[in-house]
């Protein structure tokens, strides 16, 4: 926004979103698309991975509903080392089961999506790099499997169409769950984001001066570290083309809380302090950082955390 001459400090919010989890901190995860790694192990429970494994492709996609997680996997098809068997399907008739009830996975082998692998796998004629077409899978489990699948604990079964033409027995392994980088705009993610706007009041006058200021409108400081400080970079963009011989002046307090939905606290410092743009039509960058510390994130409760920090920015003839 262009402001003619500010009579009174323009005071702007920008938003800070904070989740803290690990195996203290386990947050649940928001509705929205995900990504993940997944492996198929032993049906002995032996937490060591099948023999078929390197056959599957061990990235996975979940999509979260309030009540559903869809669960998206790829097998190699066909196999490189048997192209002539599993014309209908390098695995059929999977099935998975989540507390004693079962859910079947749909089979798209049309498509034959082109899938990275990264097992050497002689036997079925696999290297690590691999890129391959691939039979896709699909499951609709409830939303309540994501602790179950982390664990390794769903049991599958699957007939293997080449080389075995027997039905096998695995778990399902889903670990390291990430926000889809590629989800549409407007599609949930992991953590919250809030519009901020930035307002003042403009003089009518003929020698007003000319300027902009633009605040980051969020930021998200993603997983917070109990091991190490954590930090989030920002700027503050100035463009002062004409501040006829006054200063424009920009501050942030330097402490302010983050809160959960619980009321729980969190404490930030912002060390951007107070700085003046000096008249130049190229944009300036102001440079500032809010960090958490390790002791806070330690002693704080799991949670979803967002707080706001108010600058205000003013201009003041000489």
């Amino acid at each position: 926004m262009r402001l003619k001459k500010m009579t009174a400090g323009a005071v702007a919010a920008a938003m800070i979103a904070a989740m803290m989890c690990g195996t203290a901190f386990a947050a649940e995860p928001a509705d929205g698309d995900y990504t993940g790694e997944i492996h198929f192990l032993n049906a002995n429970g032996s937490g060591n991975n099948s023999m078929c494994d390197p056959i599957f492709c061990h990235e996975a996609e979940v999509t979260l509903t309030e009540e559903s997680a869809e669960l998206t996997f790829y097998v190699a098809y066909p196999i490189p080392s048997f192209p002539d068997q599993g014309a209908d399907g390098t695995v059929k008739d999977v099935v998975l089961t989540v507390d004693g009830t079962e859910y079947a996975a749909e089979s798209d082998i049309t498509t034959k999506l082109e899938k990275e692998f990264d097992t050497d796998a002689a036997l079925f004629g696999i290297s690590a790099g691999d890129v391959l077409p691939t039979q896709v899978l699909t499951v609709e489990l409830p939303r309540d499997v994501l602790d179950d699948l982390e664990a390794g604990t769903v049991s599958a079964s699957a007939y293997v169409n080449v080389v075995m033409n027997s039905t096998q027995n695995f778990f399902v392994q889903v670990t390291d769950l990430q926000a889809d980088p590629t989800a549409e705009p407007g599609q949930p993610e992991e953590t919250e984001t809030h519009d901020m706007q930035i307002s003042a009041e403009i003089s009518d006058t003929p020698s007003a001066p000319s300027y902009m200021v633009s605040v980051p409108s969020a930021v998200s400081m993603g997983t917070l570290d109990a091991d190490k400080e954590n930090i989030m970079n920002y700027t503050v963009d100035v463009t002062a083309s004409d501040l006829n011989g006054g200063t424009l002046t920009v501050t942030a307090p330097d402490a302010g809380e983050l809160t959960d939905a619980e009321g729980n606290k969190l404490a930030f410092t912002n060390d951007f302090g107070t700085k003046t743009a000096n008249e130049s039509a190229d944009a300036q960058e102001l440079s500032g950082s809010i960090s958490i510390t390790a002791e806070a994130v330690a002693a704080a409760a799991a949670g979803n955390y967002t707080g706001t920090t108010t600058f205000s920015i003013s201009y003041a003839v000489q």
